[in-house]
């Protein structure tokens, strides 16, 4: 018997490319998601750090400023004006709102009254709660929104600034922003250690709290719709002048 044998026919140049183009198919396929998942990602994370950024910047600086401006009457007004200027890496509408609180130390978070759920609009009448150490706050919601209190602190509102500032009873409360804690009742006076302070007058000055509350909205949902940033900062307030007992 004769046997013969069949050579194989070689693959042509054509077959050979179609053959490369589905297999780059399919890779495209498994690979670019994951490629335009982590592009979105890390553009997600960045536009995060900037609000978080911002956030913190506005909270230390809002502190610093709180320290500075001690009892003046005008001292939240102040404050906002400059957490307005540092706070600029915020998106607008992000902050929900911002507690300035009477703390009692350092490294705390306002009480939880001085925390509520946020609201769609500023206020334009006091809102917090009173009380003494680690109990009064004033909230200013909606802070960025048009007609907030960064508005109302760099006079860009509809009323000049002292409209809603610079609360000296709790009957101006319906039009003034900060009367829960009032500025003129921060205590500032500092008397050298182990010397009893005058009648009238405090040992230790107060520490001030600025609390900010913002909601980040993610753009591409690659890491989900929101993410929520809270930041803190308690700031003793700084002497305004030194009682010496002789």
């Amino acid at each position: 018997m004769r046997m013969t044998t069949r050579r194989a026919r070689p693959v042509s140049a054509r077959a050979r490319r179609r053959d490369e183009r589905g297999a780059v198919l399919v890779e495209a396929a498994i690979i670019l998601p994951i490629l335009f998942m982590m592009i979105f990602g890390i553009m997600e994370i960045g536009s995060a750090m900037k609000s978080y950024s911002g956030a913190a910047n506005a909270v230390r600086a809002g502190g610093r400023m709180a320290s500075v401006a001690g009892n003046d009457v005008d001292a939240d007004r102040a404050i906002l004006e400059r957490m307005a200027q540092e706070g600029a890496g915020i998106a607008s509408g992000d902050i929900e709102y911002i507690v300035i609180w009477h703390a009692s130390a350092t490294g705390e978070q306002p009480p939880a009254l001085c925390r509520p759920a946020a609201l769609a609009s500023p206020n334009q009448s006091s809102a917090g709660q009173a009380g003494g150490a680690g109990t009064a706050c004033n909230i200013y919601h909606r802070p960025d929104a048009p007609g907030g209190a960064f508005d109302m602190a760099t006079g860009e509102a509809a009323n000049p600034a002292d409209f809603y500032f610079g609360c000296t009873d709790s009957a101006q409360a319906t039009t003034k922003v900060d009367c829960f804690w009032k500025a003129k009742d921060r205590k500032t006076t500092v008397t050298p250690r182990g010397q009893t302070p005058p009648a009238g007058q405090t040992a230790s000055p107060d520490y001030v709290g600025i609390y900010i509350r913002a909601e980040h909205d993610y753009v591409t949902g690659v890491l989900g719709d929101s993410l929520t940033i809270t930041d803190a900062s308690v700031n003793l307030i700084e002497p305004q002048g030194y009682s010496v007992v002789t």
